[in-house]
């Protein structure tokens, strides 16, 4: 063999290792992409086990809340309600509230059905929202009607006026100039 001969096959030889280099790093590639891909769905398969584990815990918490004594919820509601204050939102409804105390609506239907005070949980939501404006009108003398009714979660200011005065007996206007009289005396 000649000396061409055998750098030909050196060249040949440099080629192939140049060849099996780069299939070597393109394989080096698609298994750590491979490698990246199998952690994610690791990932993604441990997400939904926490998920599961949260429906799982969540369905025991709304049936250990399905078991409390009526007196028991409503104490629970009453305090979470007055320290969160989400009626204050007007879309804040019975599913909301169901939700946000952990149990079913089936079960806050019958709570309400139950009581003797609110025969449903909108008339008790409407009941909160007027306590908080007799709030705002009172702590809140800058404030106009219309905007202590709003913040209070009320959208429609006649539906507001009409269920402040089923309630109270008087106006919201007149129940403001009762609070600002009473300030006078003092």
């Amino acid at each position: 063999m000649d000396n061409q001969e055998y750098e030909q096959q050196i060249e040949e030889l440099k080629r192939k290792i140049d060849l099996l280099q780069k299939a070597n790093l393109e394989l080096m590639n698609r298994n750590l992409q491979l490698g990246q891909q199998i952690d994610a769905y690791y990932d993604v398969r441990r997400r939904i086990q926490m998920l599961k584990d949260l429906v799982i815990r969540h369905k025991e918490l709304m049936r250990q809340a399905d078991l409390r004594d009526d007196d028991e919820l409503m104490a629970l509601m009453e305090a979470r309600l007055e320290e969160e204050l989400p009626h204050e939102n007007p879309d804040f409804g019975l599913k909301e509230l169901a939700e946000f105390i952990g149990t079913s609506q089936t079960r806050l239907i019958d709570l309400f059905r139950r009581s003797p005070i609110h025969k449903t949980a909108a008339d008790y939501l409407d009941y909160m929202r007027l306590l908080r404006s007799m709030y705002y009108l009172q702590c809140k003398p800058s404030w106009g009607i219309a905007a202590c009714a709003q913040e209070a979660g009320f959208t429609v200011i006649r539906t507001f006026n009409r269920k402040f005065q089923d309630a109270l007996g008087m106006t919201p206007h007149d129940f403001r100039e009762l609070i600002a009289s009473g300030k006078e005396n003092d």
